[in-house]
């Protein structure tokens, strides 16, 4: 007979693979188990933050939820020890947390850019494939370290310089510039392009 501490735990373990597999309703229950540590963790993002900041770690939290339902599914599928699933989706939460004050801190000027549209261009399909293709190559590029991927989108995607993103990452600028180097070379070789 199973004690309600193992079934509890093999119940979790369930729900961070169904998690993993995209599962919607795995994401609601996930959130709600585990809402008071992701709270917590949005209380220490919180502190980083100036004190009139118009979020509240209750919002950050929010946030962080609707972000995890946008996401499809994770890649990797195998499963992790007891802690590790627990561990990893910790980690997860607190950089998409980070990822999101940042993006609230920018201007709302700074979080668009307008782009000129020559409509006669029939983009569809085409784009579409390129950006499958980047966003494949990116999770490629996590697999190979998941920093490599960070880097990446925070340089180009976020455009900000080493050391903020050395910042973020609490590595070396000479670390990131490391990564940096990597993985524009990779992206380059498979793209044919510079990135």
């Amino acid at each position: 007979m199973r004690s309600g501490a193992q079934a509890g735990a093999e119940a979790l373990v369930q729900l961070f693979a169904d998690f993993r597999s995209g599962d919607k309703t795995a994401t609601n229950r996930l959130v709600a188990v585990l809402y008071p540590e992701l709270r917590r963790i949005a209380a220490a993002q919180m502190r980083s933050e100036r004190a009139e900041h118009s979020w509240q770690p209750t919002v950050l939290v929010n946030e962080l939820y609707l972000e995890l339902l946008k996401v499809k599914s994770f890649q990797s599928g195998r499963a992790h020890a007891d802690g590790q699933d627990k561990e990893a989706f910790f980690s997860l939460a607190a950089h998409m947390m980070k990822r999101l004050l940042i993006h609230h801190a920018r201007p709302l000027a700074a979080r668009a850019t307008k782009v000129p549209v020559d409509e006669s261009l029939d983009a569809g399909d085409a784009d579409f494939c390129r950006l499958q293709e980047i966003e494949d190559l990116l999770g490629h590029l996590a697999k190979i370290d998941p920093r490599l991927r960070s880097v990446v989108e925070m340089k180009v995607f976020e455009d900000l310089s080493i050391a903020e993103i050395a910042a973020q990452l609490n590595c070396s600028p000479r670390s990131v510039a490391r990564y940096w180097s990597f993985a524009r070379q990779w992206l380059k070789e498979r793209l044919g392009t510079q990135p």
